[in-house]
């Protein structure tokens, strides 16, 4: 009797001790976040999956607020399907600093997409809490029903485990019939799931205790190289995504004799089939406009080509298939390619779902080549990348069992800009000035879209604001620009004008020339978590020529300047003939991975660049005016 007391008490005690910890561990936790503006105590989502697939899911969160800033979270959106998705269970109140406990004040339901292209089926349920102070806790926990799910006999879903807010207790729990085969993958992640049985379910929970806040830092690799998730499907590999997606293609790829007809009048009189393909791509983009479509299941399913092709409006994947049918007609074999941008990582060593993918480009088949096109972008050609889409990945939906992608990287000469330009200097400080640029590509796509869709008046008014812009007074004497009425290509501008007031002279002096690079606030902080990534090629070349009126002197001539790292080049040079100076410039980036400890590498070449181009060049009138 006297051991057993002894076995009791001791267990009592460490149940005291485990407690105190625990307690301890809660109020440094909360101490180390007091300066936030609001924490999530409890963050929590069960998913039940039954037989048919269809599904539960109940969200409870409870949030400490501790700023004015976080008031807004007394409305709080839940957002659903109406088509095949109900909410109910809505439970939600807010504990005031006093203790006192209230219930919601009302329930709206809203369309979020108000004022916006698109047609949808999406909803959202907003709470109203009342009181919402600093010191409150809003407490609130809803269930959303999924009817049935999107690939029949499928589900899948992804946890995320790491938040921008600092999170308490997280849990998850994701819960099947017994005997119903399930796939898990963890991803970056030291949580592992404990799986239970319960009656005739499966149980599989991850839980984490007093996670830290993720903070982003600027050029971050793509999220799937730090990101930490779970993620779940039943669908047993990527040929049942091909399957599945290809049915939907097949069952509304119409053609009907209006698009038949439409067809042979596009490419009427064209020889080459890659002017057929950009005909047809024309066409589309000239006549077609794009609204969302997502009404419920349509989120992945096309509507019928035919009935795009009537309405003349479409999603992206809506496009896609009228696309793919008009191109059928000219003997060309195309498929949808599903697209996810790199940041989220390829998809092709993860669990197979559709839920990777936002967006539906094509790949066309052309000379025993493959080219991915996005109809919905003006301005490319079907050979062409855009720059938006660079480097992302895709899962083509061919007749075989599908295959994946990467799209390439564009080299520096897709995003290459340049500029000459040469100032005649006068002696009171004005100057004729002659500026010549070739524009990138993208920024040349850019402009001529909203050039194209100004009226006469905006027109006028933005050439206006340039010449004032660049005259600051004087007189624009001549502007031309080359290729912004047509098509495709880079556009390249002219300008001619005077400059009333370029420099200051002051005591006879005039100082002039290169651009002063002041440090930005990238690169500033001690220390970097995360490795470096820059994700794109670019380079800018310009060149300043300057005429130094007569009886002026130079005075001081910049040193030349070369910054090289393994992420950016920047060199600026000087040279002087006569009463002509040249100044030449380069910045390029190249697209890397640097690892973190390589940090200080990086700011130090900010610092230099901003350091080293302060320099400028100095001329003074001759004493000697007869010289």
């Amino acid at each position: 009797m006297h051991k057993r007391t002894l076995a009791l008490t001791f267990i009592l005690l460490l149940f005291v001790y485990s407690l105190s910890i625990a307690q301890e561990e809660s109020i440094v936790w909360e101490e180390k976040y007091s300066d936030e503006a609001y924490i999530n105590l409890l963050l929590e989502r069960i998913v039940e999956i039954n037989r048919d697939c269809s599904s539960k899911e109940t969200i409870h969160m409870i949030v400490k607020v501790q700023k004015e800033s976080a008031k807004s979270l007394g409305e709080i959106p839940i957002g659903y399907d109406k088509s095949f998705q109900k909410i109910k269970d809505i439970k939600a109140y807010i504990i005031t600093p006093g203790r006192k406990k209230l219930r919601y004040k009302s329930i709206q339901d809203l369309t979020p997409y108000s004022g916006e292209p698109l047609y949808s089926d999406s909803r959202t349920k907003i709470i109203t809490m009342p009181n919402v102070i600093p010191g409150s806790i809003i407490d609130w926990q809803v269930t959303i029903i999924t009817k049935k799910p999107i690939i029949k006999d499928a589900f899948w879903d992804i946890f995320d485990f790491i938040s921008e807010t600092p999170i308490k207790f997280l849990r998850y729990k994701f819960i099947i019939p017994e005997g119903m085969p399930i796939q898990t993958m963890d991803h970056n992640t030291e949580i592992r799931s404990k799986i239970k049985k319960h009656r005739d379910k499966i149980i599989y929970s991850w839980e984490g205790k007093y996670l830290d806040k993720f903070e982003p830092e600027e050029y971050m690799p793509p999220y799937d190289d730090f990101g930490k998730y779970t993620i779940i499907s039943n669908i047993k590999d990527w040929r049942e995504i091909t399957i599945w997606y290809r049915n939907l293609v097949n069952k509304n790829l119409k053609i009907p004799e209006q698009m038949r007809q439409s067809v042979a009048d596009i490419v009427k009189g064209k020889n080459k089939m890659e002017d057929k393909i950009q005909a047809i791509i024309e066409y589309i983009q000239d006549n077609f406009r794009y609204v969302s479509m997502s009404f419920g299941y349509h989120r992945y399913e096309p509507h019928p080509s035919d009935e795009v092709f009537n309405n003349k409006y479409g999603d992206c994947k809506d496009q896609v298939l009228v696309f793919i049918a008009m191109l059928k007609e000219i003997g060309i074999t195309s498929y949808p390619a599903l697209y996810c941008d790199e940041d989220s990582g390829s998809p092709k060593d993860k669990l197979p779902m559709p839920a990777y993918f936002n967006h539906v480009i094509l790949a066309i088949e052309l000379d025993k080549k493959i080219y991915y096109t996005d109809i919905l972008q003006k301005g490319y050609r079907f050979t062409d990348i855009p720059a938006n889409l660079a480097g992302g990945y895709v899962f083509v939906v061919n007749d075989k069992e599908g295959f994946f992608d990467q799209l390439p990287i564009l080299d520096e000469l897709e995003n290459t800009y340049s500029k000459e330009s040469k100032i005649v200097i006068r002696e009171d400080g004005s100057a004729l000035i002659e500026i010549t640029s070739l524009w990138s590509k993208e920024y040349s796509i850019d402009f001529r879209e909203r050039w194209k869709n100004m009226t006469e008046k905006q027109k006028k008014e933005f050439i206006e604001s340039l010449n004032e812009t660049h005259t600051v007074g004087g007189n624009m004497l001549e502007r031309k620009w080359e290729n912004l009425d047509t098509r495709y290509g880079k556009i390249k501008s002219y300008i001619r004008y005077e400059n009333p007031h370029w420099t200051a002279v002051i005591g006879g002096f005039m100082i002039f020339g290169g651009v002063d690079y002041g440090r930005n606030t990238y690169f500033a902080k001690e220390k970097r978590i995360y490795p470096i990534m820059f994700e794109s090629n670019s380079l800018n070349k310009e060149s300043f020529t300057y005429f130094i009126p007569k009886g002026f002197e130079l005075v001081n001539l910049p040193k030349d300047i070369h910054l090289e790292t393994e992420f950016a080049e920047f060199s600026r040079g000087f040279k002087k003939e006569g009463n002509r100076i040249t100044e030449t410039e380069i910045r390029r980036y190249k697209r890397i991975r640097l690892p973190a400890s390589d940090y200080n590498k990086i700011k130090d070449f900010y610092n230099k660049l901003s350091q080293l181009t302060k320099e400028k060049i100095i001329i003074r009138k001759r004493l000697d005016r007869n010289f």
